[in-house]
């Protein structure tokens, strides 16, 4: 064979090998590997990468503080809010420890067994809670969770109202609060503005944007957050009634 074909054929194939292994070749195919992530692919393993982990944090996130109640600052409420408990109850039965629970309805009792854990005033309207929540097809467990949320189960809320859901509308104080007659009432009002004003459907996330709006603007989102754990362990109580 020709010497100089072959030579040439060797000096292609030198070429080509070099070309390859050239580094201003390497770093130019790195630089554009980063351009196609970063403006092609980066939107969506970043999104989805925070999606992952907000779903993460709301699933694991235990809430042992109630960010929405004036627990937290009582010298600022201490002429406004009062503090309302079982020990504090007119309910002489209570007030002697004799709480036995009578009710054909399971949730009922595992409300009032609940509430009686949290030291709620709302123990004696168990009942009530749940029939006022299946007159309109709302979640038993909704109204007594914002209740643990907006004022640590109706413990501390604005003197003389029965108000423990934070609620505006009817009758309202000079703060805006609303006062209802009784706790009964007070469940009733709330009860039905929730299954009007907000459905049935809705899960507590998709309540938070209008009954918190300052929870939903915030990655924590404390209330939905808060509401959820709730619903959670009324969930657990009425699984593990005995």
């Amino acid at each position: 064979m020709d010497q100089s074909y072959i030579s040439s054929i060797y000096k292609k194939t030198f070429s080509r090998d070099t070309f390859w292994k050239s580094n201003i070749v390497r770093l130019f195919s790195l630089l554009l590997l980063f351009l196609i992530y970063f403006f092609l692919l980066s939107p969506y393993v970043e999104r989805g990468i925070s999606k992952y982990m907000l779903n993460e944090l709301r699933n694991s996130r235990t809430l042992t503080l109630n960010y929405l109640t004036p627990l937290n600052t009582p010298a600022v409420y201490a002429n406004v809010y009062n503090l309302n408990t079982l020990s504090a109850s007119k309910n002489k039965e209570v007030q002697a420890g004799n709480t036995e629970i009578k009710s054909e309805d399971p949730r009922v009792i595992a409300m009032q067994k609940f509430l009686l854990d949290y030291n709620s005033p709302l123990y004696q309207s168990s009942k009530v809670i749940v029939e006022e929540a299946d007159k309109f097809g709302l979640d038993w467990r909704l109204v007594v969770s914002i209740s643990g949320v907006e004022s640590s189960f109706c413990k501390t809320i604005p003197r003389g109202t029965y108000n423990g859901w934070g609620w505006r509308g009817i009758n309202k104080t000079a703060d805006g609060w609303s006062q209802f007659n009784s706790w009964d009432h007070g469940i009733s009002v709330v009860t039905s503005g929730l299954a009007i004003g907000y459905g049935v459907r809705l899960t507590p996330f998709q309540i938070e944007p209008y009954y918190c709006p300052p929870c939903a603007a915030n990655p924590a989102h404390a209330w939905a957050n808060g509401v959820t754990r709730y619903m959670r362990e009324l969930k657990y109580y009425l699984d593990n009634l005995n």
